[in-house]
């Protein structure tokens, strides 16, 4: 349900991608798919927040679709 793991999930996606050899490709490719990260994307996740906290309630706290 949090909106940092969404974000963490379009890293990792970005580092799958890459594929890096060693530790410094992953460091400077986890940095430029961070970098990447849209404003406006972030501001998405967090205007779901109400929607997602509103899907737990109803759920009684069981899973949801986030």
């Amino acid at each position: 349900m949090n909106p940092i793991e969404m974000l963490w999930i379009d890293v990792d996606k970005h580092v799958k991608q890459q594929n890096p050899k060693n530790i410094d490709e992953l460091y400077s490719i986890v940095q430029e798919a961070w970098n990447s990260i849209l404003a406006s994307r972030c501001a998405r996740l967090i205007e779901s927040m109400p929607r997602r906290c509103a899907a737990v309630i109803k759920n009684k706290g069981l899973h949801t679709k986030y």
